[in-house]
């Protein structure tokens, strides 16, 4: 039996994630510009016209593998965090030592990830999958941010700002660690994004405030 017979016969949930998985090794050994729908079929062990009959063309089988790494950083970090005690200041320690969990930093993630960046301001159907996905992230930061403001009294506090704040601090530590994994060791990642939150705590959460409306 040929392997696209056999693979034709997949359930059709299986057969994407395959499809999916051949993308993301295509993207890490070609990046986005060399990763044909060719190469990927042939990755997979199908025929160019079994993707064109689930995907309309490689953007949206990227954008696809996209949402699929990010549903699955989503996943470990929400485990994480349903494993950690119900404090928010607690699960936000769970979720910054998830976020440089050696699953996270491995390399072959980091560089599925460049290709993705590479691609987002040149296909839209990869900028809508990276809009959303970095809005699910930002928002789960968002929650427990607002969460620890709560517990603090802090009024007026713009926990949408701070998790921009935060995100932006993690993505760069996580970026430079796959870049130059001897500048830092995990440990000291999440030291650094700890001593951001006691920073916000120490000063009452006074630098995202929302500015008082004038007349």
């Amino acid at each position: 039996m040929s392997q696209e017979v056999r693979f034709s016969r997949l359930e059709p949930d299986l057969r994407k994630a395959e499809l999916i998985e051949a993308t993301l090794t295509c993207l890490k050994r070609h990046g986005f510009q060399g990763a044909s729908i060719r190469k990927i079929s042939a990755e997979a062990g199908v025929s160019v016209g079994l993707i064109s009959h689930h995907y309309s063309g490689k953007d949206e089988l990227v954008a696809e593998a996209y949402r699929a790494i990010t549903g699955r950083v989503m996943n470990l970090l929400r485990e994480a965090m349903e494993q950690a005690a119900p404090d928010p200041r607690q699960r936000l320690s769970a979720f910054f030592r998830a976020s440089f969990c050696a699953e996270l930093l491995d390399p072959r993630l980091l560089d599925a990830w460049l290709a993705f960046w590479g691609a987002v301001k040149t296909a839209e159907a990869i900028n809508q999958a990276h809009e959303h996905s970095y809005a699910e992230y930002r928002n789960e930061l968002a929650s427990l941010l607002s969460q620890v403001a709560g517990e603090q009294g802090w009024e007026e506090f713009d926990a949408d700002l701070a998790a921009i704040s935060l995100s932006a601090l993690l993505d760069g530590l996580w970026l430079e660690s796959g870049l130059n994994p001897g500048t830092f060791s995990p440990q000291q990642g999440v030291q650094i994004c700890e001593a951001w939150v006691e920073g916000l705590l120490a000063s009452g959460g006074r630098g995202f405030i929302r500015p008082t409306q004038g007349c």
